[in-house]
């Protein structure tokens, strides 16, 4: 249940804020991409259909749309020149932070001491407070096909802290698809 918990929010990777978010791209220079019209995507694979829910991959569709329309592709179901998948993998970590508080230090005093009255030497008290936060990475990972050739053509990752916040994954997934997707080579009519 707790993978499963985890998993809902790999979409939004993903991430809590364009920010945190590395991305890295790659493509084939030799290709034409202002030959391509037409796009379609291609299912999600069994094993990442399981691990995002039905809103997030809606949400990852539909921002893969918007960001291909707006570089002059036209969704079709069939024949198309071009095909598009995702794909997401999830890693659990840990991050331990120590915060330490010193009251005192090294010192002479007067005062009344194990012999008596007189000056002495005192030592400090430190504290440190480990935490240890589990949290989860996500890396999306969008692909590209030339369908004449099926050969990989586009690559854009990006990696991130997943949000776990449902209220910001609506509003932070367009704008994680455009980062990634940013030098996809073509038309781009940006907004």
């Amino acid at each position: 249940m707790k993978k499963i918990f985890v998993l809902l929010f790999a979409v939004t990777l993903i991430l809590g804020a364009c920010s945190t978010l590395k991305v890295t791209s790659d493509y084939d220079p030799n290709v034409n991409f202002s030959k391509f019209k037409t796009y379609n995507l291609l299912p999600w694979r069994e094993d990442v259909s399981s691990m995002v829910n039905d809103f997030d991959r809606k949400r990852i569709v539909d921002a893969i749309k918007q960001e291909m329309e707006l570089r002059g592709y036209t969704y079709a179901e069939s024949n198309s020149d071009v095909s598009v998948s995702a794909y997401i993998i999830l890693e659990q970590k840990e991050q331990t932070t120590a915060y330490s508080t010193y009251m005192g230090g090294y010192g002479y005093y007067a005062g009344f001491g194990y012999y008596g009255y007189g000056p002495g030497f005192r030592m400090g008290t430190n504290q440190t407070t480990y935490n240890t936060e589990t949290y989860t990475v996500g890396t999306l990972i969008i692909d590209i096909f030339d369908n004449s050739t099926k050969k990989l053509i586009w690559q854009g990752i990006g990696v991130g802290t997943v949000d776990k916040n449902p209220k910001t994954r609506e509003r932070n997934t367009p704008k994680v698809i455009a980062e990634i997707m940013k030098s996809l080579p073509g038309k781009a009519n940006k907004k």
